[in-house]
Parts: structure tokens; sequence; C-alpha cells
């Protein structure tokens, strides 16, 4: 058989993050993802990532990168793709 092909996430591309300023980005398809960055100690960033739909919470993945760096955030059948950028 043929191996699953996982979907293509959306990529929201480059997001300027602040720390623990959340900012909300449309995925399409009704559903919304909210970033909640907390930058730290060390200079990295932790994404807490909301994605929703309808008003539902589908998932709230969380994933830690640095600053520049392309993360793919999955939760079952949906995701996101994006490069946090530190606003300086």
């Amino acid at each position: 058989g043929t191996a699953a092909v996982s979907p293509k996430v959306p990529d929201l591309g480059v997001v300027e993050v602040s720390d623990g300023i959340p900012s909300q980005h449309d995925l399409g398809g009704g559903r919304v993802c909210t970033i909640i960055p907390a930058i730290q100690k060390d200079g990295s960033v932790m994404l807490t990532l909301q994605l929703e739909q309808a008003d539902q919470l589908l998932a709230m993945p969380r994933v830690q990168t640095l600053s520049g760096r392309a993360i793919i955030a999955r939760a079952g059948d949906i995701g996101v793709e994006l490069t946090p950028q530190i606003k300086p």
C-alpha cells in the first residue's frame, strides 16, 4: 500500500512575537490559531498554539523553538507551520 501523506498544514510564514502577547491567525476553513509566545531566559521561544473552530478548542500543542526557526505544530489531523521572530 501507499504511505498516507500527511495533509499539508497552513503556513503562517514569519510571525512576529512578543513575550506574553497573543496573536490570532486565520487558518481557513473556519479554523483560527491563537499563538501565545513566552520568551525563555535562554532566548528560545515557547509557543502555546490554541487551534479553534467555531469557538471550540480543538487542540493546544506547545512547541519550543528559536527565533527565526520554522516549526510545525500538529495535533491529530490539524496543524500549523510558522517561523516565530522575536520583535526587537
